[in-house]
């Protein structure tokens, strides 16, 4: 189990802000709520908008005061100053008329004489001076013709009511001034309602931050943390909830830890008593040896002393499993897998005798000598033959087999019980697990498998549960040779 804070009783407890006390905190900070931080957002875009407009309104009135752009009206002023001095009395000359503005002079027939019109302006100019009239005006969009008369001329004027720049170089780039200056309010507008946006967003994530900081350590199990408090009201509301939750996860993991802690010292008592009884069993099956006795019965005095030594073995590594929490490596060295697996077929059929039971064993490009950890085998090989002995049925039939190909070894043992129900697929590793009715009996302790899996992931193997096609449970064991191969003594 991941755990962060270990229950000592000579260590005071660390000191935790409690949410009624942050409650109490916090009110004494400035806390708001949703609404009224959207409304503070809201009113301060309006009033940035506001003050972006009237910094462009400045900047078009300087631009103006400076003479950077001409009015709309310029021409239109400059124009009816120059006709008020006009003598009509005298001809008058391109030169003479007022920057800005175009012209067409027509003799008094109405024949072109000089014109800056283009075709389409000029057929609009012709079309006023043969008309005749003094003082004729005509507006085409923004387009203003006036026409007026000398003795000798008939002079047609357009100019466009638009503001324009002063200098011929911007005057090129941005026709329109007016268009320019709108453009420009545009791009004010959208910077500052952009900036605005980022800059609320950024104080909203800081906010929301604080509360996904929150909820990740309560993810990694890390309890022993204060959650900071937030400037809204309604993310203050959730982050009690996860202070809450915190404070309820720390107490069910303070428990279930000390109730584990209980349970490996029923085991780890349980394991010294036997160890007495066990004592007595080796050393009466070693009298027995040294008596006289026929074959048969020498065989199975032999056999009670070896599992009697092997069960041992097991329980002192039980106790060094409850003390260190890991189980040792075992010895290391060359070992005859074959007169291993045959060895653990004879065990199968020596355990089940009470059930009739005969175990079948096949081997695949299995050599006879590997460097492998006996002890650790053996350990696995144990575990999984008293497990599939448990449960397999009366007259049945247990299924070892065993190969070495594409660098791997593979150990694999079926029974013909019931099999693996859904829930006992994923959780009969575990330590102490008995919940599946099938696959659990009153002497079971759901420890077989746990230890089998710890051993071979110690040798940086796996271990696989799966219900066999034919029938039963099917419990694969698969270890890298190479890492046999780390086994081996030097």
């Amino acid at each position: 189990m991941k755990w962060t804070t270990k229950p000592n009783k000579t260590q005071n407890p660390p000191k935790r802000v409690t949410g009624a006390f942050r409650r109490i905190l916090r009110n004494k900070s400035k806390e708001i709520s949703l609404k009224r931080f959207f409304i503070i957002f809201l009113t301060r875009t309006i009033l940035s908008l506001a003050f972006t407009c009237l910094l462009w309104a400045f900047l078009l009135a300087a631009a103006s005061c400076s003479g950077i752009i001409i009015p709309a009206n310029a021409v239109e002023h400059s124009l009816s100053a120059w006709l008020s001095t006009l003598d009509r009395n005298r001809a008058v000359t391109p030169e003479e008329i007022p920057e800005g503005a175009d012209y067409a002079f027509f003799d008094a027939d109405g024949r072109l004489l000089r014109t800056s019109f283009d075709e389409k302006t000029l057929a609009t100019a012709a079309g006023l001076a043969a008309d005749g009239g003094q003082g004729i005006t005509k507006r085409s969009g923004t387009l203003i013709y006036f026409c007026f008369h000398t003795d000798t001329q008939r002079i047609v004027v357009a100019y466009r009511l638009v503001a324009r720049f002063a200098t011929p170089m911007l005057g090129r780039l941005f026709p329109s001034a007016e268009l320019f200056f709108f453009l420009l309010l545009f791009l004010m507008l959208a910077a500052d309602l952009g900036l605005t946006a980022i800059r609320y967003a950024r104080k909203l994530n800081g906010e929301l931050q604080k509360l996904a900081a929150a909820a990740e350590e309560i993810r990694k199990q890390n309890l022993d943390f204060n959650p900071q408090n937030t400037r809204l009201r309604e993310f203050n509301q959730i982050m009690d909830s996860l202070d809450r939750l915190k404070t309820d996860l720390d107490r069910s993991l303070r428990e279930q830890w000390a109730m584990e802690q209980q349970k490996k010292r029923q085991l780890a008592a349980l394991a010294h008593d036997i160890k007495t009884p066990l004592s007595i069993v080796t050393g009466n099956a070693e009298l027995l040896l040294e008596s006289s006795q026929t074959e048969e019965q020498r065989e199975y005095t032999s056999f009670i002393l070896e599992h009697a030594r092997q069960i041992h073995r097991h329980v002192t590594e039980m106790l060094e499993l409850f003390r260190s929490g890991q189980l040792s490596g075992g010895s290391s060295g060359i070992c005859r897998l074959l007169e291993l697996l045959s060895a653990a077929a004879q065990n199968v059929e020596s355990l089940g005798k009470k059930k009739h039971l005969s175990c079948t064993l096949t081997t695949e490009q299995l050599p006879d000598i590997l460097p492998v950890p006996k002890d650790a085998l053996q350990r696995i090989l144990d575990n999984l033959i008293d497990n599939a002995v448990e449960y397999s049925p009366k007259n049945g039939t247990v299924f070892l087999h065993a190969s070495a190909a594409e660098h791997m070894l593979r150990l694999s043992i079926r029974d013909e019980g019931e099999g693996f129900s859904k829930e006992a697929l994923s959780l009969a590793v575990s330590e102490f697990y008995r919940a599946d009715p099938s696959r659990s009996s009153r002497t079971h302790f759901g420890l077989g498998l746990a230890i089998a899996k710890q051993i071979a992931a110690e040798l940086n193997g796996s271990l696989r549960l799966a219900n066999a096609p034919e029938g039963g449970a099917l419990v694969t064991v698969c270890i890298p040779l190479a890492s046999l191969q780390k086994q081996k003594s030097p």
